[in-house]
């Protein structure tokens, strides 16, 4: 099984990054809760035999001088 992102923005790239074993995520710049304090995006599971699932991930951002 491959993963990857579905259909996200750029800037869910640019600050997100999906290992494609593992499905892992992890940010890969920094996240500012004054910004935005939700992301919501699609993951994509890709199998050796050409079948594909999807799930929705959300990620809550806390602000940490509070």
């Amino acid at each position: 099984v491959s993963y990857s992102f579905g259909n996200v923005p750029d800037a869910v790239r640019l600050l997100f990054t999906v290992d494609s074993e593992s499905g892992e995520v992890r940010t890969a710049g920094p996240l500012d809760f004054e910004e935005k304090s939700k992301y919501i995006f699609r993951l994509e599971a890709r199998d050796g035999g050409g079948l594909t699932g999807h799930c929705e991930v959300q990620i809550d951002v806390t602000d940490v001088n509070d």
